[in-house]
């Protein structure tokens, strides 16, 4: 599986390859990453986790998010950091996938 964080370079896969986007978080802040996407080209495989980069409670880590393709062509996954009570997000990145 390969691993994804930065939306300048587009990620290129082929048909039926899972890849993983990751994000650097702290979700003691009360902010997440939300991933939005075509699901009739791509599929979420399981629901977003946290790795902590530390044991201390409250520490940062990466949000990672498991696709798969499903089929060929280009398309955008729009992550949005944001708190679930904000209406405006933090931060969003744009990921373009390209699938062969």
């Amino acid at each position: 599986m390969s691993f994804y964080n930065d939306p300048e370079i587009p990620i290129k896969v082929i048909l039926g390859q899972t890849f993983t986007i990751s994000l650097e978080s702290i979700p003691s802040t009360g902010y997440t990453w939300e991933a939005n996407y075509d699901s009739t080209v791509i599929e979420l495989l399981k629901p977003q986790r946290f790795v902590p980069n530390t044991s201390a409670v409250g520490g940062s880590g990466l949000e990672l998010f498991d696709f798969q393709t499903k089929q060929h062509g280009k398309t955008q996954i729009k992550m949005k950091m944001q708190r679930e009570w904000e209406e405006t997000p933090k931060e969003v990145k744009i990921f373009e996938v390209h699938i062969e």
